[in-house]
């Protein structure tokens, strides 16, 4: 989440690349997952952006609440980001 007062400055989007650079980076193997709220379809296109693909729908436990979402990966090895 980007707070309103930073929002508009790219940060979301950097944010989102720097999990599979840094794997990528550092040799490490397998994917990286993303849960995006299924309702929130802004977040979901920022992890388009680098490379994160859908995988399914599902439902996250978070602070004791269940939250739709959607699983998106994203394989650094092989994926630009």
């Amino acid at each position: 989440m980007v707070l309103p007062e930073f929002q508009g400055r790219g940060l979301a989007k950097r944010a989102v690349r720097m999990p599979p650079e840094l794997a990528r980076d550092d040799g490490r193997c397998g994917l990286v997952h993303a849960f995006p709220a299924a309702t929130k379809a802004l977040s979901s296109g920022i992890r388009r952006s680098p490379g994160f693909r859908f995988a399914c729908e599902l439902d996250v436990i978070f602070a004791d609440h269940i939250l739709p979402s959607n699983r998106q990966v994203i394989d650094p090895a092989a994926d630009p980001a």
